[in-house]
């Protein structure tokens, strides 16, 4: 049954026939088609990015002179030369040197498809989903730019405004968003972050 519904998803087949790793590709473009979040030449970061639907998808937005760099536990195919990829846990102590390293400095956007093993549970997987964009935000400070933007998937739950909440401080526009490429049935959001405030974040942390 799972699998004749597979192939009946719109998404799952247009990504096969167009050469993308996922059907969450889709996602990003219609989120970039409404709210402009590349531009060429930008550096990307890309969190949680296996197997590399969305690398793709900001490879082709920054052009040849941009940079996008994927970080994620799995390993991630060759994309395109101007993707490079980290195999590392978004929670490793050395997370922002390695990035760094691979960026020659701060980005201009973050992505963040991150999503827990989900068990079923519903208060346990938002709440590790949570922790996740928790992660997102307090490497902010030392990886995204001022005035940089951020894409961030979030599980729909009581936790969801207290993060809404910090972004508002930390960004001068917050949108939240659910792309058609989402499945109906799925509670996944994403948070659409603009002009990035690093001085405000600062004071976040103190």
């Amino acid at each position: 049954m799972r699998l004749r519904e597979a192939k009946r998803d719109l998404y799952r087949r247009l990504a096969a026939a167009q050469g993308y790793r996922s059907r969450a590709a889709f996602k990003l473009i219609q989120i970039d088609e409404r709210y402009n979040i590349f531009k060429k030449g930008d550096k990307v970061l890309d969190l949680g990015a296996a197997p590399g639907g969305w690398l793709q998808v900001a490879s082709k937005r920054v052009g040849s002179e941009g940079l996008v760099v994927g970080v994620d536990i799995k390993e991630i195919q060759y994309v395109a030369k101007n993707v490079s990829t980290i195999r590392m846990d978004v929670f490793s102590s050395d997370l922002v040197e390695a990035v760094a390293s691979s960026t020659n400095g701060k980005v201009d956007v973050i992505l963040s498809d991150l999503s827990p093993n989900v068990s079923g549970v519903w208060e346990l997987d938002h709440s590790r989903q949570i922790d996740l964009t928790r992660r997102v935000l307090s490497v902010m400070p030392h990886l995204l730019k001022p005035s940089g933007s951020a894409v961030l998937k979030v599980f729909d739950g009581e936790d969801l405004p207290v993060i809404k909440s910090q972004l508002r401080k930390m960004f001068e526009k917050v949108d939240i968003t659910k792309p058609l490429a989402s499945r109906g049935q799925s509670s996944e959001l994403y948070f659409v972050c603009k002009n990035y405030k690093p001085e405000q974040d600062l004071l976040l942390q103190t």
